[in-house]
């Protein structure tokens, strides 16, 4: 049984890549995730201090 796939050479190059612009892009997108995650940590945490804020006030006031 012959390997009919005996003549393929590896050439190199990435298989996904393209384009020099693309891989920017990319590292531009993979940025932004954890731009996202700061500014969620960031608003979880305001909520959460401002809550417990609320509930020391109110607590007192009774």
């Amino acid at each position: 049984m012959k390997d009919i796939y005996r003549k393929n050479r590896h050439s190199g190059q990435p298989m996904a890549i393209k384009n020099i612009d693309l891989i920017e892009f990319s590292g531009e997108f993979n940025n932004l995730w954890l731009d996202r995650l700061i500014t969620s940590l960031y608003i979880v945490l305001s909520v959460t201090l401002t809550i417990i804020s609320l509930v020391f006030a109110i607590g007192r006031t009774f």
